[in-house]
């Protein structure tokens, strides 16, 4: 019987460990993308290279999932790896250009900051860590952070279309405070009470 293009993925998947995977490689080629698109947000070259590369965030699990190449590496590697180093690059450079309100930013990443910490915490205090992105953490990620680009391409388009420019920021706002409230924060309650109530290396 022929091997079909999905059971080769998921041989290879288990071969190297869950490492190498479609998922992990979209990762690593959004993680170049956006570490490019960063500095250069301020265009919209960059832009154009920068929002697939935060978007592909949202296809990794879908293609992990189809593929049958779900695994506890992918899982953190997207989480660790792939999101948050994306998310503190691009909100640096966008505080450093100005081009979204800065409390927003601080915003967005006080509230990575704290899910990376909790995240931490889990893998460090727990012989068996229970933190993993789940699909409300994802939203609460994507939102948020889909707001401050939002203000960019407002910052973007400030010049020739400023009456765009103003519903385009007030959307970013709506979307990043928003994404922020009603779902990253019932999501960073719930990774700390899963962290605390798990099974500790001291036990």
């Amino acid at each position: 019987m022929a091997e079909t293009p999905g059971s080769t993925l998921q041989r290879l998947a288990a071969g190297t460990g869950g490492v190498v995977t479609p998922a992990n490689l979209l990762d690593v080629v959004a993680l170049v993308g956006a570490w490019w698109a960063g500095p250069r947000l301020g265009s919209w070259k960059g832009y154009a290279v920068g929002a697939p590369s935060y978007f592909a965030d949202l296809a990794d699990g879908i293609i992990a999932r189809r593929t049958g190449t779900v695994t506890r590496v992918g899982e953190i590697m997207d989480h660790v790896v792939g999101d948050k180093p994306k998310i503190f690059w691009g909100a640096w450079h966008i505080w450093r250009l100005r081009l979204a309100d800065r409390p927003l930013i601080a915003t967005v990443a006080v509230y990575n900051v704290a899910n990376a910490v909790v995240t931490g915490y889990d893998l460090l205090r727990n012989a068996e860590p229970g933190v993993f992105p789940d699909r409300r953490a994802k939203w609460a990620m994507m939102t948020s952070a889909t707001g401050m680009g939002i203000q960019v391409a407002a910052t973007n388009a400030k010049r020739t279309h400023p009456r765009l420019a103003r519903a385009l920021h007030a959307c970013g706002a709506i979307s990043s405070y928003g994404g922020v409230t009603l779902l990253g924060i019932p999501t960073t309650v719930g990774y700390w009470q899963t962290a605390r109530n798990g099974p500790s290396r001291r036990r």
